[in-house]
């Protein structure tokens, strides 16, 4: 009985396109969370104890437009920074911790998948998790508060929830960066996110200790960073012993740094290192 040598047979199937992969690594991330419970329970008591309180106080209360001072003052509670951090600890705590844990990245990197999609992929649904806090509840705020004005005017407040979109964005991407760093140095999801959180705390302390001698300290303060941030895009200015070219530095290098980071980490895992 001969036998029949088996012959190449081309695929006439359909390759998947880049940003197909790039939108099921961040599905996944992003369904991921919805099912944690602790997610869901800071999500809740977020809601509650940052959102629905001020929106509802703010509707009710007699006032003629949405401005620039209310939504900065909203914005930059601390309260709101707390809830950001904790969430933001528990979300990008097994971005990339678990791939390394798993040895995932042979399957990531076996398809034709760059490192910039396997990080669009995963800073994706990071952003649409935290977005249900950061980003949906401020702009839901400002409409309420524009919708309930006693003024006839409702051009400046258009403006001003513009600028709460901008301001919503940057506070819902601001911690990524350092919070998905510091996830790509463990395999340990649980040593990811208190790691995070307890550097956030550390910085928040340092900065509230040494501004006591230079108020330019307080910029090692994330949270301060953001508090300085909404003051500037809503138009109030930020405090003169504050320098603005100092501040705008370190904004962008807490975002750039940890980002750049994070990128040579992941190709050098890619490349098998």
């Amino acid at each position: 009985m001969g036998i029949d040598p088996i012959g190449y047979k081309p695929w006439t199937g359909k390759l998947t396109a880049r940003h197909d992969r790039i939108l099921v690594i961040a599905k996944t991330l992003f369904r991921t969370q919805l099912r944690s419970k602790w997610f869901i329970l800071l999500l809740v008591l977020g809601y509650i104890g940052v959102f629905a309180f001020p929106i509802i106080f703010n509707a009710l209360m007699p006032h003629t437009e949405l401005d620039g001072i209310t939504m900065s003052t909203e914005l930059g509670s601390g309260l709101l920074f707390m809830f950001t951090v904790l969430l933001a600890s528990l979300v990008c705590s097994d971005s990339i911790s678990e791939d390394l844990r798993s040895n995932s990245f042979v399957l990531y990197f076996s398809r034709a998948i760059k490192t910039e999609s396997y990080l669009a992929g995963k800073l994706g649904g990071i952003f649409l998790t935290l977005a249900l806090f950061c980003f949906f509840p401020p702009i839901i705020m400002a409409i309420a508060i524009l919708g309930t004005q006693s003024g006839s005017d409702y051009l400046p407040g258009l403006g001003i929830l513009a600028l709460t979109v901008v301001a919503a964005f940057v506070t819902t991407i601001f911690l990524i960066p350092f919070s998905v760093f510091i996830s790509s140095l463990t395999k340990r999801k649980s040593h990811a996110a208190i790691g995070t959180f307890m550097t956030f705390m550390v910085m928040t302390i340092i900065g509230g200790i040494f501004s006591e001698f230079d108020a330019n300290w307080n910029l090692v303060s994330p949270g301060s960073m953001l508090e300085y941030f909404y003051d500037w895009i809503f138009g109030i200015g930020i405090p003169q012993s504050i320098n603005e070219g100092i501040l705008a530095a370190v904004f962008a290098a807490f975002i750039i740094i940890p980002m750049a980071l994070v990128y040579l980490r992941v190709k050098q895992k890619a490349e098998g290192k």
